[in-house]
């Protein structure tokens, strides 16, 4: 019985994607709405891989950019976006809409 049960928590690691990783995966959001980012400040572990999910609430099409993460991600109103991240060293990471100069920056922190 104990066997079976093992293999039960193996498969369901596999299809969650969390075999051979030892952890799960991180997925944080942002959304933008209202012309601006937010949370227009994100903190994150660093030397930690993650997503970040890129939500357009708005009516118009933004570009999720930063040269820091050397990222550009183009998001059509209503829809998302997943940036993958590597291993963050500490420190701050800027990020824009590079389609609406007048947006405020936001900042990625990893501490």
């Amino acid at each position: 019985m104990r066997i079976k049960n093992l293999m039960a928590i193996g498969l369901l690691m596999i299809s969650c994607g969390m075999a051979d990783t030892g952890s799960v995966k991180i997925i944080l959001e942002i959304r933008f709405e209202n012309h601006r980012f937010a949370p227009q400040t994100l903190t994150v572990a660093a030397d930690t891989p993650l997503e970040i999910r890129v939500v357009n609430l708005s009516r118009e099409r933004i570009e999720f950019e930063s040269f820091k993460l050397n990222r550009e991600k183009v998001v059509e109103p209503g829809a998302s976006v997943v940036v993958k991240l590597p291993a963050l060293r500490a420190g701050t990471y800027d990020f824009f809409d590079d389609f609406h100069q007048d947006v405020p920056e936001g900042a990625i922190v990893a501490r």
